[in-house]
């Protein structure tokens, strides 16, 4: 009997052994709790200052927000820093979409390419793991493929096909729908296709969601810090990388920030860096510039997105409903990051040119209609073996001479992967002992915001804080389930809606969302702005119209100056002419005006006359006013048909106004009655500008791309 117990006593003890093992393993494996409430800035920078990391990642654009979390839900202790805004680069100006790579699955058929192949399943995998993480950042878009010719029937069947039995998850399916059905959803469609197919991608707000990871990571327990530029590598006595150095962009001051392992991950920048380990480091990234623009919502129903790749200029063309506004991109061009991030007229042009080639004719399409105008640089790694030997041969993951890991490469679609495979070479380079071996971030791993948002919470503000719906739906859509503490800071307007007082009639931006943006790191007034309300990417006139109102909250919260709020306003009116496009640059010395056909005392007389008209000196003058000025001139009635016709041949640049120049055509035109000369000088600019644009076009290959839309 004691014998008996024995035994069993020792098969007890063993399966204890056994659970307890199982138990450990999946506590080790289970997604930790966050650990930390968001400390501020200035904590982080105390932290940065008497730490020792593990890892300190330089950039905050997708790739390094997602080091940054893989590496603190790991339990490694963890910084990052970014130069400028997190996101501030190519990660807030994306296409906004988490797509499967429809065009790398049309080469992977083509060519039997299985690099591509690999490319469209990651891409569709990553697509699920990322809606799962945060889905209230994250929604299904359908999107409309014209059909050309019928013999594309069939292809484009097989291939989405393929595609959607690819993607993981229940995921909605694609259908085809007759040409009349397209043409009431798509008006401005070509008469001529032979109906479209229908089938979904992911969209989500890039800006907002690489924030949420940030966050994420910072209350893991990652210490993050915008503004802060890395000016030098330190190194140990065998050369090896050991931290950086790096400046407070706002304050002078310099830190030393000491890590076992550096992750070198600023996207197109990541060469500069590369630089500081090694002068002599051989060029991993070929950054390619693409550029997008925004345009009213009537050029894209607000439901529905269009993907053409076939049309009759030979490139792909797409329309995607956006934030209440329609996206239109893109065009592709090899360009050095050196040149700035600053589209250009001639990119503006290529584009409107694109809509007009590809729409239905009756349908007149201007330059006043384009309402921002941004680009980013992909980086690209550049055609190596190394890079022939990936698996996906879309990135690079190097090692330097001083030891510092350098990622070149990568999409909103594959971060979350190049991340996990990034921290899992650092651990082994760097022989670090996390926590948790593998990441967690796909199987466990909800961002700030996620637990507890249902799709209907926007009902329980406008019940409980009687926000109007679509600002409550807007704070939901973008907080999550932090939505509430936004709307708890609202001030009361007095009447309804009983909280939350807009920024701008026309956006649902309230006043509460820019103290959040100042918790959320928010430093500067064009961090708040373009990336915590993305108002400068959607219309740069209204961002321009808000940023003395914006200013003011963020002068009261961060205790600003006179001199310094004058300056935020200086600084954000820079980037939006800069880099929103409010005043592109000429891409070449070829570009030019029409030709103004009068005097030199009827240019000085008018000029005058604008400048009467200008009281408020804005530079632009209404359409109204230019009517009135235009009977003093002795045109007793303006026909509103040749208004029209002649407003289009200026292609003005603004809705329902002219500046000088145009003012100048516009007198031209309908008081000297010269409309035949200014159709025909449009006509001809149009036609070089053409031909300038198409002599500078330069094909990326779909794998190069992106291999999406």
């Amino acid at each position: 009997m004691s014998k008996l117990f024995h035994v069993a006593l020792l098969a007890g003890s063993s399966m204890l052994g056994i659970s307890s093992l199982t138990l450990c393993q999946e506590q080790r494996n289970k997604a930790p709790q966050m650990k930390r409430e968001l400390p501020t800035r200035s904590m982080n920078l105390e932290a940065l200052r008497r730490t020792e990391y593990d890892i300190l990642i330089i950039g905050g654009g997708a790739v390094g927000a997602g080091c940054a979390l893989d590496s603190a839900t790991r339990g490694l202790k963890t910084a990052l820093v970014e130069a400028d805004d997190f996101g501030s680069g190519t990660s807030s100006k994306s296409s906004k979409l988490l797509h499967g790579g429809l065009r790398d699955l049309d080469q992977a058929i083509s060519k039997l390419d299985l690099a591509a192949f690999r490319r469209v399943r990651t891409s569709l995998e990553e697509r699920s793991n990322i809606a799962n993480m945060a889905p209230h950042l994250n929604q299904p878009v359908p999107i409309m493929l014209p059909v050309h010719h019928w013999w594309q029937l069939p292809s484009y069947w097989a291939k989405l096909h393929i595609y959607h039995l690819m993607a993981p998850g229940t995921t909605r399916g694609f259908q085809y729908i007759s040409t009349p059905e397209a043409l009431d959803i798509f008006p401005m469609l070509p008469r001529d296709i032979y109906g479209a197919f229908v089938f979904y991608e992911g969209q989500h707000d890039d800006a907002r969601l690489c924030l949420a990871v940030i966050l994420t990571a910072s209350r893991y327990g990652a210490d993050v810090c915008n503004h802060m530029k890395v000016t030098e590598l330190l190194r140990n006595k065998h050369e090896q990388i050991v931290g950086a150095k790096a400046t407070d962009q706002l304050t002078g001051k310099s830190y030393k920030i000491r890590a076992k392992v550096v992750i070198n991950a600023t996207g197109p920048m990541s060469d500069s860096i590369c630089r500081l380990e090694d002068v002599n480091a051989v060029p991993h990234c070929s950054p390619t510039w693409a550029s997008h623009i925004v345009l009213p919502p009537f050029y894209c129903p607000e439901e529905v997105g269009l993907f053409d790749p076939c049309t009759r200029s030979g490139s792909a063309i797409y329309f995607l409903p956006w934030l209440g506004h329609t996206l239109m991109g893109t065009s592709d061009e090899l360009r050095e990051s050196s040149a700035g991030p600053q589209p250009t007229e001639m990119e503006v042009q290529y584009l409107l040119d694109g809509i007009k080639n590809y729409i239905n004719p009756n349908f007149d399409v201007r330059r006043c209609d384009v309402l921002a105008v941004w680009g980013g640089y992909k980086p690209l790694p550049t055609e190596t073996d190394e890079l022939k030997d990936s698996l996906l041969k879309n990135h690079l993951i190097t090692l330097g001479k001083g030891k510092m890991l350098s990622i070149v490469g990568g999409t909103w679609s594959s971060f979350r992967i190049i991340a996990e495979e990034a921290i899992d070479e650092a651990i082994r380079t760097g022989r670090l002992h996390p926590l948790r071996l593998n990441s967690i971030t796909a199987s466990s791993c909800k961002l700030d915001g996620a637990d507890g948002w249902t799709p209907n919470m926007f009902i329980r503000l406008v019940q409980d804080f009687g926000l109007e719906r679509d600002v409550a739906k807007h704070l939901t859509d973008t907080y999550g389930s932090n939505a509430c503490k936004v709307a708890v800071c609202a001030h009361p307007s007095g009447s309804w809606p009983i909280t939350g007082k807009r920024l701008h009639s026309e956006f649902p931006y309230i006043e509460a969302e820019v103290r959040q943006g100042i918790k959320d790191y928010a430093c500067t007034l064009v961090d708040m702005v373009a990336r915590r309300l993305r108002v400068a990417f959607l219309n740069v006139h209204v961002a321009e119209e808000i940023l003395p109102k914006v200013a003011d909250v963020m002068a009261h919260e961060l205790q600003w100056s006179k001199k310094r709020r004058a300056q935020e306003i200086e600084e954000g009116k820079l980037f939006l002419s800069t880099q929103m496009g409010q005043s592109p640059a000429n891409a070449s010395p070829d570009h030019v005006n029409i030709p103004i056909k009068m005097s030199v005392e009827q240019v000085q007389k008018y000029a005058a006359h604008f400048k009467s008209l200008d009281t408020e000196d804005t530079g632009f003058v209404s359409i109204n006013k230019c009517c009135a000025a235009m009977k003093t001139f002795g045109v007793k009635e303006v026909p509103v048909d040749l208004m029209h016709n002649v407003l289009r041949d200026i292609d003005c640049h603004s809705q329902g106004k002219v500046n000088l120049y145009e003012f100048l055509l516009l007198m031209s035109a309908v008081v000297h009655g010269d409309t035949a000369y200014l159709r025909y000088a449009k006509l001809r600019m149009d036609q070089k500008l053409s031909a300038i644009n198409n002599r500078k076009r330069q094909v990326i290959s779909v794998e190069r791309s992106g291999g999406g839309l």
